[in-house]
């Protein structure tokens, strides 16, 4: 038991801590880029765009509506109609069927 402990104390006195430090540092790099370049992307640009401007075109018909509309009300309405048309997009999604 004692030579295994032995043993191990002497391989992690090997292990060169400026490597390891490196090696992670570069697969955090690799892994930080990643989720970078994820939400950076054109597509993903696009799809936020989309979304807010789908999101104003409901507060305007919201106004148009409703004129006299409290903002807390306003908000509260715009949410709802915009998680009933996501809710609705997802169903729609869900009934196709990927090969």
């Amino acid at each position: 038991m004692f030579n295994r402990l032995k043993e191990s104390v002497k391989n992690i006195s090997k292990i060169n801590p400026i490597s390891l430090l490196t090696r992670f540092k570069q697969s955090q790099s690799i892994h930080r880029r990643d989720y970078v370049d994820y939400l950076t992307s054109d597509e993903e640009l696009q799809t936020i765009a989309d979304a807010k401007r789908l999101e104003a075109m409901v507060g305007e018909q919201i106004r148009a509506d409703f004129p006299d509309i409290s903002d807390s009300s306003f908000e509260l309405l715009t949410d709802a109609t915009m998680h009933l048309i996501r809710k609705k997009q997802l169903q729609a999604t869900d009934d196709i069927c990927f090969k």
